[in-house]
């Protein structure tokens, strides 16, 4: 009796994660919040690595003045990065830290990870949205561009997030 029971239990548990696992792509898309970030300029011959485009953020890049970690932060570790929104509504880096910080108005907090710090004492952080897969029609305006471009994420409550669309909106200066 009680091995039955066990093994309902054991299957319930396996069809609730696996429709966890399902839905969430689709819960994050209704329950989400949509934030814009730029994307810094790329060589078009660099852009696929198969059929994804490789991104880069210019939020990936923290200066001395937005860091607020502690001095022994290694490779891969988990620090957390507050995005404010700029008057175009698009989400610059306000600060990054290997602690939570606090979220005031409009401001968004997102979990990436530790590269290291290069010579001029900046901060390579990787959000974990590097690649994206265009649609077959987007793939060929993206594939020869050399613009900058705006990335619109969608991030969940529970700390999920991807990417939605990515748009090619001019030459970088």
């Amino acid at each position: 009796m009680i091995r039955k029971r066990f093994f309902w239990v054991a299957v319930t548990l396996q069809v609730v994660v696996l429709l966890f696992m399902v839905t969430s792509s689709y819960m994050l898309d209704r329950f989400g919040q949509v934030i814009t970030i730029q994307t810094e300029a790329f060589n078009a011959e660099e852009v696929f690595y198969g059929d994804y485009v490789h991104l880069s953020y210019s939020a990936e890049e923290v200066r001395p003045e937005n860091w607020f970690a502690s001095d022994e932060v290694s490779s891969n570790q988990l620090i957390y990065v507050l995005l404010t929104p700029d008057e175009e509504g698009i989400f610059r880096l306000k600060a990054a830290s290997d602690r939570e910080m606090s979220v005031e108005g409009d401001d968004v907090m997102l979990q990436a990870r530790y590269r290291y710090q290069d010579n001029n004492q900046i901060h390579q952080i990787d959000l974990g949205l590097e690649r994206y897969h265009p649609h077959t029609e987007q793939q060929e305006e993206l594939e020869f561009s050399e613009s900058r471009m705006l990335v619109t994420i969608a991030l969940s409550p529970w700390g999920q997030k991807k990417i939605v669309e990515v748009e090619s909106v001019g030459v970088e200066q």
